[in-house]
């Protein structure tokens, strides 16, 4: 009998992949709420020195806390600090004012929005404000980026807190994500002011496309990803300096 070994194709190799979401409130606005000049931002640095992610999302942040006038601001030195300047990225999206026609800015000046930073390729970036918007004087906004080459898209953004607008923002930025600059992989994290609610109006779970997965923090921050990403665990973890806990996920991409 004569026996033919037919070689196994290789598997693909896998590295763990770290998203941390934080909300840090650091407008400046929401005084009276969660504002604590600048502290929550801080915290976030040691956030990120203690749990080395290659992504980070965040919201209700500045230019600033991000962008420096010499270089990177808190955030983004905390991961150059792991990585190295060359081998890190950024994104930051302001929101859009419709009062004032123009940015919307911190108490300081510094423009105010969302953003995405991480380590590895750095490739083509989207982004965009929704069509769908609710009546306050905040455009909100996303942003997209290929991380890994070929193959894995990342994304973040910050829903309205009107859960109608919310839940078309959140269905709108799914079907953005349909577009052929998405890679097969996606992994989109951030505050998108939706709950779990089974069986009730405003649901998350209902904007969760085929073929996509979902962890969230018990509130309203949420990580939504494909399925050929295999997650491996996360937790919860509050924050002192901020009125929305740490989101943390790991995965293997």
């Amino acid at each position: 009998m004569l026996l033919l070994s037919v070689p196994a194709a290789p598997a693909r190799a896998t590295t763990t992949f770290v998203v941390l979401q934080m909300n840090l409130c650091n407008s400046g606005l929401a005084k009276a709420s969660c504002y604590t000049f600048g502290r929550a931002v801080d915290e976030a640095v040691q956030k990120i020195h203690r749990y080395p992610p290659e992504m980070v999302t965040l919201q209700e942040v500045c230019h600033d806390d991000v962008y420096a006038p010499g270089g990177w601001g808190k955030l983004g030195r905390a991961m150059a600090d792991l990585y190295g300047s060359a081998h890190v990225y950024a994104d930051f999206v302001p929101a859009f004012n419709r009062d004032t026609g123009s940015s919307y800015r911190c108490v300081n000046g510094q423009l105010f929005g969302i953003a995405l930073l991480f380590h590895y390729t750095g490739g083509p970036v989207h982004r965009g404000w929704y069509a769908s918007q609710d009546a306050s004087e905040e455009v909100r906004a996303w942003t997209c980026a290929t991380v890994v080459k070929a193959r894995l898209t990342a994304c973040t953004t910050h829903l309205s807190t009107n859960p109608d607008v919310a839940l078309r923002q959140c269905h709108e930025l799914m079907s953005i994500l349909a577009a052929s600059w998405a890679l097969p992989e996606v992994i989109v994290a951030g505050d998108v002011n939706l709950r779990y609610a089974p069986g009730r109006p405003h649901n998350v779970q209902d904007c969760v496309p085929t073929g996509y997965d979902r962890r969230g923090d018990n509130e309203l921050q949420h990580v939504f990803f494909t399925r050929n990403v295999q997650w491996v665990r996360g937790r919860i973890e509050p924050m002192r300096w901020t009125d929305h806990p740490l989101l943390y996920e790991r995965f293997r991409v």
